[in-house]
């Protein structure tokens, strides 16, 4: 089950009456999230997830899962690309030419 948090708990709500465990799974309704319910072998049912996982591109203002270290070094990019990098506030300079990150 996928979908808006409201949706998931409205439709969790409506099956109470049949089944009053799933009052318990409430709690767990944040965020992005989604419940697989079977009674088939978890192995395979991982390995379908698994198999139609799709990457996506980290979006703006986006919290890396990993520390970044961006050693200095001259970038070999022109001056017009200093927006870039000030947007990152990644301190640089222009050298010959090019970015310089220091």
């Amino acid at each position: 089950m996928m979908g808006k948090n409201t949706m998931m708990r409205k439709t969790i709500r409506g099956q109470t009456s049949k089944n009053s465990t799933l009052e318990k799974l409430l709690p767990h309704v944040y965020e992005n999230i989604g419940f697989v319910f079977t009674k088939e072998d978890l192995s395979s049912i991982r390995d379908k997830l698994l198999e139609n996982k799709v990457a996506a591109p980290a979006r703006a203002g986006a919290i890396a899962p990993v520390d970044v270290t961006i050693p200095a070094q001259v970038t070999g990019l022109g001056p017009e690309k200093t927006s870039f990098f000030q947007a990152l506030q990644i301190p640089t300079k222009i050298t010959r030419g090019t970015i310089e990150i220091i």
